[in-house]
């Protein structure tokens, strides 16, 4: 039944919204249907250009038409592609062999006129790279940990144009196109040329049209595609002075691979992209010397050689440096440098171990690392403990062992392991002795899974309570803090060492969820990952029960909120919803009205969001701006976090000035506080947001999060260049399991 004929039902007629509705379900269903079909095939055609959105995608292929001889024969691949792989049971999430099927199909087209038999080609083609494209992506990855990229296009068209027919044609396409008209300046023909060559239209204004949707999608793909284009004419033109037009793509495709897409974007991956595209155009002049022989194009050999080799060296290195491989999830520079700076503003020191802290309640570091007494050389990584109150480490004069308050205090494992090595049987050295033949004094090594080994040291006498060879878990009781060994006055000595040699090299440490209070200060500083300083009091941050119980996010749970915006301050507040779905991997997702979703992750200590995802949602960016970061202890009273400046509601004029001043986007340096309110029962979640962009221009954003026990988050709020957004909880509920992902 048609929508017309819904509309001349005289039951219908009589209930005009019901028309309406029913109009609108399936006009939509129609159209999700088709737009469920048309986005796998619109993302291949972005996907050449390591781009994802289909929008882009449906630019690049009505480009394509630029070369109807191509054209054609290329969406039939696609085509054929997506066919095999249902068929043959292969399809997945990206479905990588679409692109080259595409890549294929247009190659086909270029040495072919549209007949039967190349029509057959095509279908036989796209079988040959659906197969080898997930044979290749599996060897690849489970040998070499390299990604499968365009290498089944390159061996499948080779194969095909192995055919004496085909190594002739495929030359005279080129001579047919080799004097392509002038459009802009030669340089920038010669630039645009070679990027349209990439999809068979090696025409000015097609490249030219191209690189503008680059733009659109990644400012910084589209200035590595430039850097990576120059890099390799370099590279190519000291060996050769041959035309490098039809082969230029290869330098771009291997900059942004190597300094946009497989690695974190940055200075040392931009360097990286040039030398890889420098190392492209020398690959080039080589390969064609051999490929000409056999009469065979280039196609994408420079860009896969140069890539599998660059990429195969920095997964073998044996030390975590720059740049920093994104092999797991490769994404869009944009979102990988998001990712790579939210991790870094939360987490630790790339090469620094974490560890729970060995004891109960609040301990200040009486020496950090490099400190000036013990803690030098291979030994620098190393903190020393004690209690102090009022400044103070002891009672009375602190002439007896008993008048130090950390004396006989518990220490605990701060880390799984075996029981390797101890000692318990020295007494403990009085007040401004020590002893320097047994500079540890009673010690615990434990070995971790990693194999590298934890030391506890000067601790008191007979205290030890676990033995040779016994396992220990994170938090459990081992002895007591004392005086003995080279301890001047009690406390507790700990460090990470490589073996199990006494006093062998210390490597760096952290600790997790913790408390820190500096010298000087009354408030409690919530960390996720904190090295304490010399002078630091540090406590673990345990976590509050009715605070949790308010911040609990069970998959299924759905909030209603009424939401408050000045672009339409007449409307009023307007409905909108926040879900919890459980994803297939297993993640938890804050998701939005329209599909905008963020992932998080909940502790006993803290809950963190993370990897947003989707376009522009009012609603969900306030939360995250307000909540991205909230530990579950009362104690902890501030904290600081870097959300991503793209929470902030910035407007067309200032996102084209944040999209030229910081083209990688930027994070808010953000400073939380909270404190109950006795007044309202609710807890109040205050955050001062800053946006430095460039000297003399910063911009500043403020966000309140009322949570009340048991209900949740009640209201948020956000004041931003002189307007306010406020959303209102309104109502919770309950989802079925089938749209939560189980």
């Amino acid at each position: 039944m048609s929508a017309v004929s819904l509309e001349n039902n005289r039951w219908v007629k009589a209930s005009p919204r019901l028309a309406q509705r029913l109009n609108k379900l399936f006009v939509h269903r129609w159209f999700g249907h088709l737009g469920s079909m048309t986005q796998p095939l619109a993302r291949a055609y972005a996907s050449v250009l390591f781009c994802d959105s289909p929008w882009l995608g449906a630019w690049f292929a009505a480009l394509t038409w630029f070369s109807p001889r191509t054209a054609l024969p290329g969406l039939l691949g696609l085509l054929c592609a997506v066919g095999w792989g249902r068929v043959l049971g292969l399809s997945k999430p990206g479905e990588p062999h679409l692109v080259n099927g595409l890549l294929t199909g247009l190659v086909v087209g270029a040495v072919h006129i549209l007949d039967v038999q190349a029509l057959a080609w095509v279908v036989i083609a796209s079988l040959l790279v659906t197969l080898s494209t997930y044979w290749l992506a599996a060897l690849l990855w489970q040998t070499a940990r390299l990604p499968v990229l365009s290498l089944p296009f390159t061996l499948v068209t080779w194969a095909i144009l192995l055919t004496q027919t085909y190594r002739a044609s495929i030359l005279a396409y080129v001579a047919s196109l080799a004097n392509a008209h002038a459009f802009f300046t030669p340089w920038l023909d010669s630039f645009f040329i070679s990027l349209g060559w990439l999809f068979l239209v090696p025409y000015p204004l097609a490249g030219a049209l191209l690189f503008c949707g680059l733009i659109v999608a990644s400012r910084y793909l589209a200035l590595l595609a430039v850097a990576g284009y120059l890099a390799g004419f370099a590279g190519f033109q000291l060996f050769s002075l041959g035309d490098a037009q039809s082969s230029g793509f290869n330098f771009m495709l291997t900059a942004m691979a190597l300094g946009g897409i497989f690695t974190v974007p940055g200075r040392a991956g931009f360097v990286f992209a040039l030398v890889g595209s420098c190392l492209a155009g020398w690959m080039a002049v080589a390969l064609n010397g051999i490929l000409y022989v056999l009469v065979l194009p280039l196609l994408t050999a420079p860009f896969l050689l140069s890539v599998y080799l660059c990429l195969g060296a920095l997964s073998v290195r044996h030390t975590w440096r720059a740049p920093y491989l994104n092999l797991e999830q490769p994404a869009t520079p944009e979102i990988a440098y998001e990712r790579a700076r939210l991790a870094e503003a939360r987490g630790a020191p790339s090469d620094s171990l974490p560890l729970a802290l060995p004891f109960y309640g609040e301990w200040r570091v009486s020496q950090g690392f490099d400190g000036p007494h013990t803690h030098r050389d291979v030994w620098r990584h190393a903190l020393d403990f004690h209690i102090v109150e009022n400044e103070r480490s002891h009672s009375n004069d602190g002439a007896s062992l008993n008048d130090y308050f950390c004396f006989g205090a518990p220490v605990l494992a701060p880390t799984s392991g075996q029981v390797v090595r101890l000692r318990s049987d020295l007494p403990d050295m009085p007040p401004g002795e020590v002893d320097l033949i047994n500079n540890w004094g009673n010690f615990l090594l434990l070995r971790m899974s990693n194999g590298l080994y934890v030391k506890l040291a000067h601790l008191k006498q007979n205290s030890v309570s676990v033995g040779l060879g016994e396992w220990v878990s994170v938090g459990q009781r081992l002895a007591a803090c004392g005086s003995s060994g080279r301890s001047p006055e009690p406390h507790l000595h700990l460090h990470v060492q490589i073996s199990e040699t006494l006093g062998s090299s210390t490597l760096p440490f952290h600790f997790g969820h913790v408390l820190v209070r500096n010298k000087g200060q009354t408030t409690l500083d919530f960390h996720l990952c904190k090295r304490p300083l010399e002078g630091d009091h540090v406590s673990a941050a345990s976590s509050n029960e009715p605070l949790g119980i308010a911040l609990k996010l069970p998959a299924g749970r759905s909030f209603g909120y009424r939401i408050k915006t000045p672009e339409k301050p007449d409307e009023g507040y307007k409905k909108s919803d926040l879900r919890i779905e459980l994803s297939l991997l297993g993640q938890f997702r804050l998701v939005g009205n329209h599909g905008a979703s963020a992932a998080f992750e909940k502790t006993s200590a803290v809950i963190g969001f993370y990897d947003r995802q989707g376009k522009a949602d009012p609603l969900l960016d306030l939360w995250l701006l307000a909540l991205g970061l909230t530990p579950l202890s009362i104690n902890a009273e501030s904290w600081s976090d870097r959300p991503a400046m793209r929470l902030l509601p910035l407007g067309i004029g200032r996102r084209i000035l944040a999209a030229l001043l910081r083209p990688l986007g930027t994070g808010c340096d953000s400073r939380y506080c909270r404190h109950w309110d006795e007044t309202l029962q609710v807890w109040r979640q205050e955050g001062v947001h800053c946006i430095h962009l460039a000297p003399g221009i910063e911009w500043r954003a403020t966000t309140l999060a009322l949570i009340q026990p048991e209900l949740g988050v009640r209201r948020l709020r956000l004041d931003c260049f002189g307007q306010s957004w406020e959303a209102v909880l309104e109502n919770t509920s309950w989802v079925s399991h089938n749209q939560t992902g189980h």
